[in-house]
């Protein structure tokens, strides 16, 4: 039985050192400038407080929850929080790692530190469960030449979880994403341009 955890332990460590090596191969670099662009679309009316309006409901049929605004300067705030399917495997790399050596010390000493491998062990587990993730967004609407409305739609998303991998609202971010895939800035101003439309019905 400790054998197998033994090889399990270590099977785990191999599999998230090569993942961890074939995503940063994957990873493409966006400039500012592309990033403005995905976050940013005109929209043909002048009519900001009609556009503004209209972002409030396509944020909240979103599941978010305003919590600032201010129609002066054409400023929404919103954040959305839910639980999320995220594993570090940094984090679950060195916990095998360290679970793999607690093991072989427990089978060295013939069982008798196999209390040591209990707390890796754990941590393992914590760390493959669902996250807090909270989405801020700030949304600023402002004119654009004489009939025309510009929108820019930014997203933080934090993966929050305490250093001893035990996930809490309240707990410090261990993951922030702010680049998403242009489809996830394209479906929320499909959304609001369809919103407008009612919204001057």
């Amino acid at each position: 039985m400790i054998k197998k955890l033994f090889t399990t332990s270590l099977a785990i460590l191999i599999l998230f050192a090569t993942s961890n090596c074939a995503i940063a191969k994957r990873t493409k670099t966006v400039s500012q400038l592309e990033l403005r662009e995905m976050q940013t679309r005109i929209f043909d009316t002048p009519d900001t407080t009609r556009v503004m309006k209209s972002a409030i409901n396509t944020l909240q049929d979103s599941g978010f929850v305003i919590q600032e605004i201010d129609t002066d300067l054409g400023f929404i705030r919103a954040q959305k929080t839910f639980k999320k399917h995220h594993i570090d495997k940094k984090r679950v790399a060195g916990w095998s790692m360290m679970l793999a050596v607690m093991t072989a010390t427990t089978i060295l000493s013939y069982g008798t530190n196999v209390g040591s491998m209990y707390d890796p062990s754990m941590r393992i587990s914590n760390e493959m469960r669902d996250k807090t993730a909270v989405v801020d967004t700030n949304v600023n609407i402002e004119k654009f030449g004489q009939n025309k409305t510009k929108v820019r739609f930014v997203l933080v998303e934090k993966i929050l979880q305490n250093a001893d991998g035990y996930s809490f609202v309240k707990s410090a971010p261990t993951n922030v994403i702010r680049l998403y895939k242009p489809n996830v800035y394209q479906e929320f101003f499909a959304q609001l341009d369809k919103s407008i439309f009612y919204e001057g019905i």
